[in-house]
């Protein structure tokens, strides 16, 4: 590595060279600590150039999208809102697009201009820090005419499948008070389930747009690994970082998603993306007077694996066998098959192994320095140093977020080189998952192991709140490794074993090929518009 240019006086001193070393456990020969010195000061001085430099981020159009009413909503339904807005565009042609009289929430984790992002914890300074652009998500969602009504609440940094982690509320499943909403997308499940919204943009690490879709009756897509731009959003691990629509109809998610797919320039996850993005909505709309034809002649295969998992309730895996074989009574020549994908038992230790560390530094300490596209400097700063008080703050509202915070330093430190191995594993089971996708045009596994449980309270001691989450994502999260598109389905309604006279919504999770979320819409698509859900 070459050096620009040497400094024009020594500013480095010999303590701060000596407190640098001593991070990597090496001392500085006292013959080369001159050396070092010099080097050193004229990195400092490149640094400070930098530091008096005015931040670059994508332009911010206050004209075409201006913002109105941006508030903290004194009511809170559901305690699903972070904070109101309403954005709607100017432009004659935005208002005849795909959306058009469409209401959406955005997660609380993607930028809109102007609008305080609070990431669901009160951990980086109050009031959240205030993006000076829109996310791609939302200028697309805008482009095609829908209105943004505000931010939906998010998990504790996104790090939780349950509902009761966010520092300033939990969220409520519209279908019974108490419940758990499902996370880390729990707001917006909640405003699209409850009918404040159309519509939701939110964001899946392990199983955050499926899980609280399958607890609150929604269609819910983790589209393919960089399908949707993540540009502006704030990542965990850019290796498992995906956005997508959570709608109520089949149809709406194909609607949504067609505005949002393809390439920005700007995030460095969008590899290989077909050309073109296919019309979702125009592909499923051809079925429209004869639904199940949509899935004509297709193979589906259960991945048995999948319903061997631990802590899986057996009226789950019973309902879920039952609603993918209906599809065989549709008469269009679709079978279903039961089939190995021995891989997928191990997939949950992959994803763990794979994501830990990048959640630890990237997620929770803003350090990502290796990454294109465009970087949160405001928030990475708030992120770089822990003490005590943040420790505890999160401890207190989300010990998934600290387990996540220690767990990635102890991987690192005990077992050097084991996030990338399990990095190339997760390589493996895409290959393992591709390879029966050859003979299958779908795979169907159970999206949560039971319906929503009871939320926990902030007494609760660290292990009673993890239990409400333990092996929530155990067939979610291996997706989000493999980058396969996955969805939830709602199939079903089942009562929770704390009161058998309620009934809350049992998702179906559909899996495809890599950019084969058509697959998905079609059969999704041919049993939503045979079967009825609420009453299966």
């Amino acid at each position: 590595m070459s050096v620009v240019r040497l400094p024009e006086k020594i500013s480095f001193t010999r303590e701060q060279l000596q407190k640098t070393a001593n991070v990597f456990n090496v001392n500085v020969p006292e013959k080369d600590v001159e050396a070092y010195r010099i080097l050193l000061s004229g990195l400092e001085e490149a640094a400070k150039t930098i530091a008096g430099e005015e931040d670059y981020v994508p332009p911010l159009d206050l004209i075409r999208f201006p913002r109105k009413l941006v508030h903290k909503p004194e009511t809170n339904e559901y305690n699903a809102w972070a904070y109101k807005v309403t954005i709607k565009s100017t432009s004659d042609a935005d208002a005849r697009g795909l959306l058009a009289g469409k209401t959406v929430a955005i997660k609380d984790n993607i930028c809109i201009g102007k609008v305080p992002s609070l990431l669901g914890t009160d951990v980086i300074p109050e009031g959240g820090f205030v993006p000076q652009y829109d996310a791609t998500v939302v200028t697309r969602v805008l482009t095609a005419g829908a209105t943004v009504l505000g931010k939906g609440a998010c998990e504790n940094f996104s790090m939780s499948p349950t509902s009761f982690t966010n520092a300033y509320g939990f969220v409520q499943n519209p279908f019974a008070a108490g419940y758990n909403a499902g996370g880390s997308s729990s707001g917006c499940a909640a405003l699209v389930a409850g009918g404040l919204v159309d519509m939701a943009v939110g964001g899946d690490q392990g199983g955050s747009i499926r899980v609280p879709a399958s607890y609150c009756g929604l269609v819910g897509l983790k589209p393919t690994y960089g399908l949707v731009p993540y540009t502006g959003i704030a990542s965990l691990a850019a290796i498992v970082d995906h956005t997508g629509p959570m709608t109520k109809t089949v149809m709406d998610n194909a609607l949504m998603l067609t505005a949002m797919a393809g390439a920005d320039g700007y995030d460095d996850r969008q590899i290989g993306l077909p050309t073109p993005i296919p019309c979702y909505l125009d592909e499923l709309t051809k079925f429209k007077g004869d639904p199940k034809q949509a899935a004509k002649g297709f193979r589906i295969g259960l991945i048995m694996e999948s319903f061997d998992m631990p802590g899986l309730d057996p009226r789950v895996i019973a309902k879920v066998k039952e609603a993918a074989k209906a599809l065989q009574t549709l008469g269009v020549g679709i079978s279903v098959e039961e089939i190995s994908v021995p891989m997928h038992a191990k997939a949950p230790a992959i994803w763990t192994i794979a994501t830990r560390q990048g959640f630890s530094e990237h997620g929770l300490c803003g350090q990502n320095p290796v990454r294109f596209g465009v970087h949160d400097t405001a928030l990475n700063i708030s992120l770089s140093k822990w003490d005590q008080e943040k420790f505890d703050k999160l401890a207190s509202r989300n010990p998934a977020g600290t387990n996540a915070l220690l767990g990635g330093q102890f991987i690192k430190d005990s077992y050097p080189g084991l996030t990338d191995k399990a990095i190339n594993l997760g390589r493996k089971l895409k290959d393992e998952y591709n390879a029966v996708l050859e003979k299958y045009d779908v795979l169907i596994t159970p999206c949560t192991p039971s319906p929503a449980n009871y939320t926990s309270k902030l007494e609760d001691d660290i292990m009673t709140k993890m239990s409400k989450a333990i092996g929530t994502t155990i067939n979610t999260a291996p997706f989000n490794i493999s980058g396969n598109p996955a969805m939830s389905l709602p199939i079903a309604m089942m009562s929770p074993h704390e009161d058998e006279s309620l009934k809350l919504p049992v998702g179906m999770q559909i899996v495809g090929k890599s950019f084969g979320e058509l697959d998905i819409y079609k059969v999704a698509y041919a049993w939503e518009q045979s079967f009825d859900w609420k009453s299966f």
